[in-house]
């Protein structure tokens, strides 16, 4: 990955939600600890696989400027071709999170929702 992909992720790590998961008896703090550990564990049975994949099609965008002249209205349109824009994607990001979904399942969580990260 580049270095404009890892700022990327870490923007995105930094606004995101955390994921709020519950078990009987068990502290946010162990909760959090076993996730860790559910992540790494789906990180370990499902490695990322890096493609190239379109982000965005190509288009054409128009942009139309119209003035009086004289009794005349006058108009001009300009186009501007913009190629399409690819981007390097984990295709396997759906089935790892689901791997880790469910060892948190398994270890006797549920899912309870989103909090906001917090930045400790």
């Amino acid at each position: 990955m580049r270095i404009p992909g890892l700022i990327l992720a870490a923007s995105l790590l930094l606004s995101a939600c955390a994921e709020r998961w519950a078990r009987p008896g068990t502290s946010e703090a162990e909760a959090d600890a076993v996730a860790g550990a559910c992540r790494n564990e789906a990180l370990m049975a499902v490695p990322p696989q890096m493609v190239w994949q379109m982000t965005s099609p190509a288009r054409v965008e128009r942009d139309r400027d119209c003035w009086r002249d004289g009794g005349q209205e006058r108009c001009r349109v300009r186009e501007r071709y913009l190629p399409a824009q690819y981007s390097q994607v984990d295709i396997a990001a759906g089935p790892r999170d689901g791997w880790r979904r469910n060892c948190m399942a398994q270890q006797g969580f549920t899912f309870q929702g989103y909090r906001p990260l917090r930045l400790e």
